[in-house]
């Protein structure tokens, strides 16, 4: 798989060559203006966080055959350096030099990915505290800035899993699992929904053949809220209930209340209402007195009273409590975190639903608008996508001032609404 972490202008060309595409079939394809395609190629114009997740995003549904012609022309152009360092042995020293780990742990890295020793304790304790980096690169500035990472460190631990002691095996296979289930989430973000599932469910097994519960029952999470993003609602509740039952014993009440929270959203999906708001309840009450933390301390390290408004503002959306689900979600952006860039966005977004049925058109048009701003920092395809479906929502009001008013802001995005 071809990674682009940053798209310069020459990889813009490349792209649409490798497609066979003229600029103005391209800037459809992608959503933008042409102007906007032929500035970037030109290197006029900087390319902007949305222009990177659309490119990005164009690059990821690409066909083989695409991505075949795109990584030989990334070949022609004498940037090997550049491909070097995505290939598992290299870039798992440089990775973990570039986070910051310093280069005493980079050598330890390469030692191991070159297979001349056996991996330890401290060489866990090392992957692990890059994956939980990894994991805040991702929420900081989104799936693409973290592609290569994942993938990377994904073979190293790979690597090490077929090198382990056998006493150290059940803690390689859980971070194996962890990393594969990171590349899972960073592949629904992009919307590839069957790569998802499938690493979700390899990270599950794995989960389970090292006997633990937590990331058993965190990767049920994931699976639930990929088949509620496919409006999937009886397959959503399955997986939700099946986390609940693992995680009932953990000592950790983040996990807990993210669990909740999965079952609230999957029985709000499936039209059950009261059991839906009774799970929600009980996720506030796991998380009475908790603040969000560091992912080494719980694997639902975002769980916060931020958050959790967020969900409950979600939840009474889709059961078409407007007037509620507007206040938990304002309440979600006055206690969230500032740093939760994609999280803060997607929570406009659900604000706007809600502000929709109360009838409110001006303000649900500019949250949309605020929404895309934040993702100038964040580029996750699936908050691009997002931000345009918010924009379709407010379809019938199209002639009013305030959408003519989004239009405008978006368009300065390169946001264009087909």
């Amino acid at each position: 798989m071809v990674i682009v972490a940053t798209w310069t202008e020459k990889d813009c060309v490349m792209l649409r060559y490798a497609y066979g595409m003229k600029q103005a079939a391209f800037a459809r394809a992608l959503g933008v203006a042409e102007r906007s395609v032929r500035r970037w190629e030109k290197g006029e114009t900087s390319i902007g966080g949305l222009g990177q997740v659309s490119y990005s995003t164009m690059l990821a549904k690409a066909p083989t055959d695409v991505v075949a012609r795109f990584e030989q022309l990334r070949e022609n152009e004498d940037d090997v350096n550049r491909r070097q360092l995505f290939k598992a042995g290299a870039f798992g020293a440089g990775a973990l030099a570039t986070l910051g780990l310093g280069s005493e742990a980079a050598d330890r890295a390469a030692w191991l990915v070159s297979g001349a020793g056996r991996p330890d304790s401290a060489a866990v304790a090392l992957v692990r505290a890059t994956l939980h980096q990894a994991m805040q690169l991702d929420d900081t500035l989104g799936s693409p800035a973290a592609q290569g990472i994942v993938m990377a460190q994904q073979q190293f631990t790979a690597a090490m899993l077929s090198n382990c002691p056998p006493g150290l095996r059940p803690d390689v296979l859980s971070l194996y699992a962890e990393w594969t289930g990171l590349a899972g989430s960073l592949a629904w973000d992009a919307r590839d929904h069957a790569t998802s599932a499938r690493l979700y469910t390899e990270a599950r097994e794995n989960a389970h053949e090292a006997e633990d519960s937590d990331l058993g029952s965190y990767m049920l999470c994931h699976l639930s809220q990929l088949a509620t993003w496919q409006r999937r609602p009886r397959v959503a509740v399955d997986y939700a209930v099946a986390a609940r039952s693992w995680v009932s014993q953990s000592e950790d009440r983040h996990l807990r209340a993210y669990v909740a929270i999965r079952n609230a959203e999957a029985l709000a999906l499936a039209d059950q209402r009261s059991a839906c708001l009774a799970a929600l309840d009980e996720a506030q009450a796991e998380l009475s007195g908790l603040q969000p933390c560091h992912p080494s301390q719980s694997r639902a390290y975002f769980m916060g009273e931020g958050i959790m408004h967020s969900y409950r503002g979600n939840c009474l959306a889709v059961h078409g409590d407007a007037r509620p689900a507007t206040e938990a979600s304002r309440q979600a952006l006055a206690t969230m975190p500032t740093s939760y860039t994609r999280d803060r966005a997607v929570t406009l977004l659900e604000l706007e639903r809600a502000l929709i049925q109360l009838d409110e058109i001006e303000e649900a048009a500019d949250v949309v608008g605020h929404a895309a701003e934040l993702a100038d920092q964040n580029r996750s395809p699936r908050l691009a996508t997002a931000i345009l479906e918010g924009r379709h929502q407010l379809s019938p009001w199209a002639d009013t001032r305030s959408v003519h008013e989004l239009d405008q802001r978006l368009a300065a995005r390169d946001i264009v609404i087909a």
